[in-house]
């Protein structure tokens, strides 16, 4: 049993290092030219947890030498674990001080509008966690409001109920011809300047450039770029898949995914154009569709940081539904600026993604 066990233990190790190595092909190559490469990204924390094992399992067998089919791609690919799960337990800082920044990012998904009757305890619980965190600038992508400027409940009450002094609202869609949807950019500092770029025909990035205490200028830009367009039917489908094992996803799906990965590499590699003109130092925040060290992820990264890689814990899930594994809500910063001193993506209802909230250190120099 042991010479047959070994030798195909030895093969699947060699086909997860092989699917690691897919995962960090994924990052690098555009999916608009190799089809069907992004979708390896989906599976990228599985790939390292699988070879981790097989690392460990070698170590302490009679076969020490195989440990080397896992370590080099672990080797290969060790930027993207801290980006997957993280190593910090203790040390978040919380506290408001004049030379720090709070900011909070989330998907609303609509305040409500989608989760019809619990429309309203959806967007109270949005509301008064707003009001628990106090971040001093606000980013909220599908937020909804009503077309007719003078229904609007949200917005005033946001800016009253939390001290903002100015915001911003732009919208990109529409949920009939009553609710306009878009992007919220909320603010307790002055506003130096707003802008917005169309990565494409409904995705919209918005640029909000702030004085800081410092007397410094931050430029902050908030995306929501192209989504699965995942029917309820579709997440049916893969909870049934997930739960019972009881087929394979069909091509049609495959298919699906793949076309939202090539959008979303369109839109990241014309905000990456935005982002590289621009000489302020800068935060990136929103939703962005895509796991760490997806292309889009890399692409839109460049020479940021990764607000999570510094001061997350654990997987940082920030989208409730199908995989735990999904931290598809990114805070990217300058850390020539900005050193984070606390990270959480708390988990709640109100809405299908979680909050991604920071706190910063904001550099003196």
């Amino acid at each position: 049993m042991r010479r047959v066990f070994s030798p195909v233990l030895l093969l699947m190790n060699i086909a997860t290092s092989m699917w690691l190595l897919g995962c960090y092909a994924a990052s690098i190559l555009n999916p608009i030219e190799i089809t069907y490469i992004a979708l390896f990204s989906l599976t990228l924390p599985f790939a390292l947890f699988a070879n981790v094992f097989f690392l460990i399992f070698w170590l302490f067998s009679t076969h020490k030498s195989r440990l080397f089919v896992s370590l080099i791609p672990l080797l290969i690919c060790y930027k993207m674990m801290p980006a997957v799960f993280g190593f910090h337990f203790f040390g978040n800082d919380w506290e408001h001080q004049s030379n720090r920044l709070k900011i909070l990012s989330w998907n609303v998904h609509a305040m409500g509008t989608f989760d019809h009757p619990n429309e309203k305890a959806q967007a109270e619980g949005i509301m008064n966690l707003i009001q628990e965190e106090r971040p001093e600038i606000l980013c909220l992508p599908e937020f909804a409001t009503n077309a007719d400027t003078s229904q609007w409940v949200f917005i005033p009450r946001i800016m009253k109920e939390n001290g903002y002094a100015q915001y911003h609202f732009v919208e990109d869609n529409d949920f009939g011809p009553q609710i306009r949807i878009g992007t919220a950019v909320f603010t307790k500092f002055p506003i130096l300047d707003f802008k917005t770029f169309h990565l494409s025909k409904y995705t919209i990035m918005t640029e909000l450039d702030v004085q800081l205490p410092t007397k410094k200028r931050l430029s902050v830009f908030i995306v929501h770029l192209h989504s699965f367009m995942l029917s309820d039917n579709d997440k049916a489908m893969i909870e049934d898949v997930k739960s019972n094992n009881t087929g394979n996803i069909p091509n049609s799906f495959l298919y699906k995914l793949n076309h939202a990965y090539i959008s979303r590499a369109s839109e990241a590699e014309t905000a990456a154009q935005i982002l590289n003109r621009n000489p302020n130092p800068k935060i990136v925040c929103g939703d962005f569709n895509d796991l760490p060290f997806s292309y889009t992820y890399q692409t839109i990264r460049g020479s940021l940081s990764d607000a999570f890689s510094s001061n997350g814990f654990g997987l940082g899930r920030t989208y409730n539904q199908i995989f735990p594994t999904l931290r598809i809500d990114h805070v990217f910063y300058d850390d020539k600026l900005l050193t984070p001193i606390a990270f959480q993506t708390p988990r709640t209802y109100f809405s299908d993604h979680n909050p991604v909230i920071v706190n910063f250190e904001i550099s003196k120099d």
